[in-house]
Parts: C-alpha cells; structure tokens; sequence
C-alpha cells in the first residue's frame, strides 16, 4: 500500500512538471474581382505554455484590407505575456505589448506593464476574471510627426521621453461554455493615460466559436475600439467583424 501511494505520488508530480502546450490559430479571406477589386485577410494567433505555476502567452494579429488598389486597412497587434500563480485564484502577470494602425493615426504603440489577476468564478460552464496592470507606454503618431515634437529632439534618450507616459490598463473577461463544441467569449479593456485623464480607450470583444472536429472550428468575432481622444483628424471609432476557420492543437 505505502509502494503504491509514493508511485501514485511520484505519477501526480511528473504530470505537474509536464511542460503543457497548446496553440489557436484563425484565418478569414474575402475576394471579389470584375467591376470592383477588393480583398481582404487576417489572421490570429495564440500560443500557450504553461508549467506548474507559470504559463506563457503569445498573441499576434494581422488584418489587411484594400479596395480599388487602396489600402483600407492595415492592422497589426501583438504581446507577449506572463502569468505566475500565487493562489489558486490569483497571479501576477507582466507583458510587452506592440500596436500599430497607421490609418487610424498612429504609426507604433509600445507599452511593458505588470500588475495582478484574479478568477472570481470558475466552473464547467462560466469563468469570470479580471486583470489590472500598471505601465510605461511609448507611442508615436501622425500629429507627433506634423508638429515635430518629436523628431526636433537631439537625442534618442530625448524622443523616447517625449513620446512616453504612464498608464492602467483594467480587463474583465467573461467565458461561457455553451456546449460540448460551442462556446463564446465576452471581455472589456480599458486604457488609461494617466497623466492626461480624457485621454483613455475602450475596447470591447465578443466571439462565439463552434468546434467542427477537435482540431478544427469556426469563430465569428466582433471587436469595438473607442478612443476619448483620437489622434486629430481620425474617428475616434474603429469596429471589426471577422468570420475565421480557427486550426487548435
């Protein structure tokens, strides 16, 4: 009996140890040629790993679109983030994220923070969890460029500092299990500068995914980006409505 609990002991630490994988990819493509010549692609991906009490994530998004040979646009967002537990419903978390829209006015955002997590509620069916992060953010965008506030400065050193400012960033995420192949996603980002309070941006995301066989699905998403205070010129709203095949290992 004492053999068989250290083997099955022994069996529950190597399964600990296991270092796990798993990774989501999506892809969508529209096409139309004759009397207008339009197309337009994006793609998604996920990639996980996780190891006892820490876990690794990797995000990276492209959406492109042209009309008529113009381009209409021309998205790219990725992070890289890191998750240590440190309850059984809590964890710190640190991550490097990189923007860039040029149509929508800014030509890069860079932001590395670090802050704490929480999973309020976790069953079969309903995880509900938040995030706050507290960071450094470097941008640089249209109106920067115009005015020259930032290429007139004589130092690198110098144009980091004027195009950088603290700022919170507060997500609450939603998921639900609708079924044994269907289930969709809910989650509420807000950005925070906070040494200019007017200047914030909300970003809202939903998805509903259905599983076509265990490695394949599909996945419609809706994604709303509102910012207080856009880059002057731009529209202070951005709205994506994507249908994409998701490939899960």
């Amino acid at each position: 009996m004492i053999n068989f609990c250290l083997f099955a002991g022994q069996e529950d630490d190597k399964k600990e140890k296991k270092l796990k994988y798993s990774s989501e990819t999506s892809f969508s493509m529209v096409l139309v040629k004759g009397n207008n010549d339009n197309i337009s692609y994006s793609f998604d991906t996920k990639q996980n790993l996780a190891l006892r009490k820490n876990k690794l994530e990797f995000k990276g998004r492209f959406i492109n679109a042209k009309s008529n040979g113009k381009k209409t646009s021309e998205i790219y967002y990725s992070h890289m983030k890191y998750d240590r537990q440190i309850k059984s419903f809590a964890y710190m978390l640190g991550f490097v994220r990189y923007e860039r829209n040029k149509l929508a006015g800014y030509n890069y955002r860079l932001a590395l923070s670090g802050g704490g997590g929480a999973t309020w509620l976790k069953s079969k069916k309903v995880v509900i969890s938040s995030e706050v992060a507290l960071g450094w953010n470097n941008e640089e965008n249209s109106n920067q460029v115009t005015m020259k506030n930032i290429n007139s400065s004589s130092s690198v050193w110098e144009k980091t500092i004027k195009a950088s400012f603290i700022s919170s960033i507060i997500t609450n995420k939603l998921d639900l299990t609708l079924s044994k192949t269907a289930r969709c996603s809910f989650q509420e980002t807000i950005f925070i500068n906070l040494e200019e309070s007017n200047d914030y941006r909300l970003n809202s995301f939903a998805s509903i995914y259905a599983a076509i066989t265990p490695s394949l699905a599909l996945k419609t998403s809706v994604e709303v980006i509102y910012s207080n205070q856009p880059v002057p010129g731009f529209k202070n709203m951005d709205s994506f409505l994507l249908t994409s095949l998701v490939i899960k290992l």
